[in-house]
This record gives structure tokens, sequence and C-alpha cells, in this order.
């Protein structure tokens, strides 16, 4: 082995022990540092079309020289308006309502509302004894929830959300990074991967449309929804429909469920009250416009809109995207929703790479004898 041959495995070997070092420094934010490379993959076509648009505009020179800058900040501060605000409302205006409940107020309501729904199945001794035995043993634990328990909760909402105000801003200043540094960083990234050209392309492309696609549709949920419901909340009781509309649309981003969580308290509280009539309309409204309009054929008009204006292609299966969510949910909670798509839209696509550049050499399908 020659001198050349030396130096090149000692950089190599140098090179991975330095990028091992480098995680370890930065192992406090890596969670944070990888949430604000997807988020910068999903808006890259965002970006681009930005920085284009200023580089083609009548604005002066020096504004022109500073595209990247000025697109890198109002992306940001877009991702500042869209989510902290939102978030910090509703964690705040959380923390107000919980410290002013009236707890014997809730009891008594959720008793009354337990006892009607009991007597309604008298006439099925199975569900009746079955809801009966759940109704003592609620009683008595419903019973022992004092203001100090409540205090507590408060005081763990308080402390949870001081935490993910933290976590934003780091995200957001490395998706802000991300944005202005990265031409340069995928430009490295290109010059030490041993592929070439068009398989990096096409890694990014399998990736980055792939994650447009949640996000773009899942902000256009959370907007739609959200917009709906606190509409309709404003003709309907004695309701904060500004919170509800906030609430439901943050309840919109978790599969399956959605703004369930938000409309079944509604209905229960109406039903209880007699007014059979909000029922029928929540039910038209949340089921009908939000469930299967929105969800259903008004993302697809947004998502094919958004894919002619940008170009992104993905072609990862429905049903795979959807376990994805709900694994990278479970493993790395609210921003598994763009992690764990990307990360299998990644997989796919370099076994995809793989696959095309090997040659597969199947077993034989007759077994040659040599006869004498």
């Amino acid at each position: 082995m020659n001198k050349n041959d030396e130096g090149a495995r000692f950089l190599s070997y140098l090179t991975l022990f330095l990028l091992a070092a480098s995680l370890y420094i930065f192992s406090s934010y890596l969670h944070y540092i990888l949430v604000a490379a997807v988020l910068s993959l999903c808006t890259s076509h965002a970006l681009i079309m930005l920085v284009r648009l200023l580089d083609t505009s009548s604005l002066p020179a020096i504004i022109k020289s500073k595209s990247n800058f000025i697109s890198a900040s109002l992306l940001t501060l877009f991702f500042l308006c869209l989510i902290f605000a939102p978030f910090v409302y509703f964690i705040s205006e959380t923390y107000g309502q919980m410290a002013s409940l009236d707890i014997e107020h809730i009891k008594s309501v959720t008793m009354e509302m337990v006892d009607k729904v009991v007597a309604l199945t008298d006439s099925i001794p199975v569900i009746h004894n079955f809801l009966n035995t759940l109704k003592t043993e609620g009683f008595s634990v419903l019973k022992n929830i004092s203001m100090e328990t409540i205090y507590k909760a408060v005081n763990g909402v308080a402390s949870g959300a001081g935490g993910i105000v933290v976590q934003i801003t780091w995200i957001l200043i490395f998706y802000f990074l991300f944005n202005l540094y990265g031409r340069q960083i995928l430009a490295f990234a290109a010059r030490i991967m041993p592929t070439s050209f068009e398989d990096e392309k096409y890694l990014y492309r399998e990736c980055t449309g792939t994650v447009a696609v949640v996000f773009y549709g899942t902000l256009f949920n959370m907007l739609a929804q959200g917009l709906t419901f606190g509409t309709m909340m404003t003709f309907i009781g004695n309701y904060d429909a500004f919170y509800l509309g906030v609430l439901s649309g943050f309840c919109s981003v978790i599969p399956i469920i959605g703004a369930a969580l938000v409309y079944i308290p509604i209905l229960a509280l109406e039903i209880f009250a007699g007014n059979y009539i909000n029922v029928v309309i929540i039910l038209l409204v949340v089921w009908g416009l939000m469930g299967f309009f929105i969800d259903n054929i008004l993302r697809i008009i947004f998502i094919s809109y958004l894919k002619r204006i940008f170009g992104f292609e993905y072609a990862m299966n429905e049903i795979l995207i959807l376990m994805s969510i709900l694994a990278g949910i479970a493993s790395f909670g609210f921003w598994g929703l763009i992690i764990g798509p990307s990360v299998i839209a990644l997989t796919l696509a370099a076994a995809n790479l793989h696959s095309s550049q090997t040659e597969h050499s199947g077993f034989p399908l007759t077994v040659e004898t040599e006869t004498s």
C-alpha cells in the first residue's frame, strides 16, 4: 500500500471520528436539527420560488443581492406567525381556563349526564349493570378530585408549555439557518457522497416530494378545519369560538381521531341541555363538511394545485404515508408527523436505487444432470 492510499484511509477514519464527535457535541440539539432539516425540505420549493420572485422583480439591486436571506426570513416569520403565535395563545388560554374551573359544578353536571345515560339502558340489563358499575367507580374517583389536583395539572401544563416554547424557538433558529445555507449544505453533501448526480437528485426529489405532500396537506387541514369549526361555534351556544377553532385545528393533526377530541364533549353538553338541533348541525358540519369534504376533496384539490405550481412529485402509497405518520408520532411526538414520512420515503428511494443497480440472479428452475 502506497503513501497516498494510507493518507486517504487515515482521512476517512479521521472524518468518521470527527463526525461522531460533532454529533456527540450537538447531541442535545439533534432533535431540533432533524426537525428543522425536514421542515426546510418541506418548504424548499417555496424557498426557491421566493428567491426567483425577488431575483426577477423590479426591486433595487441591494435587495436582490439579499434575496436568499430575505426569503429565509420570510419563511421563518411565516412559521412564527402560523405555529408559534397560535400555540402560545392556546397554552395561555388553557392555563387561564384551568385555573378558573368550578370543580363542584363540573362534578354535578358530569354526574347528571352519567345518570341519564345509565337510565337510558334500563331495558338492557347486561349493559345497564355494566354502566352502573362504571358509574359507581367513576363517581368515587370524581369525588376525590380537588382544587389541589387542578393546581397540579395547571402547573404541569405550564411547565410542559415552557419546554415546547423552547423547542419551537430552537427549531425556528435551525430552520432559518438551513434555509439560508441550504444550497451550500446540499452541495457539500453531494461532493462527499460516492453516488452519481442523478442518484442524488432522485433521492432529493423523492424525499422532498413526500414530505411536502404530508406537510402542506396537514397545514391545509389544520387551517380549514379550525376555521370551519370556529365559525360554526360562533352560532352555537355560549362557547369561546376562537379558542375552540384553534383547539380543533391542532387536534386535526392527530391521525384517525382528529377533531373528535373537541366536538364529542360539546355534543355531550348539547345533548344534556336538550339542544338537539345544535347536535344535528354539529354532526353535519364535522362529519359532512370537515370529515368528508375538506379532508377528502378540498385537500386533494389543494395538493394538486401546489404540485402544478412547485412541481414536486411523490410515489409513496397513501396507506404507507399514514402508517409512517403514526409511527413517527409515536417515536418523535408531534414532529414525527413529518419526520416519519421523510425517513420512510428516503429508505424506499435508496432501496429502489439499490435494486435498479443490482443484477439479481434467481434460483434455477431446472436442475441439469450429467448423463453418462
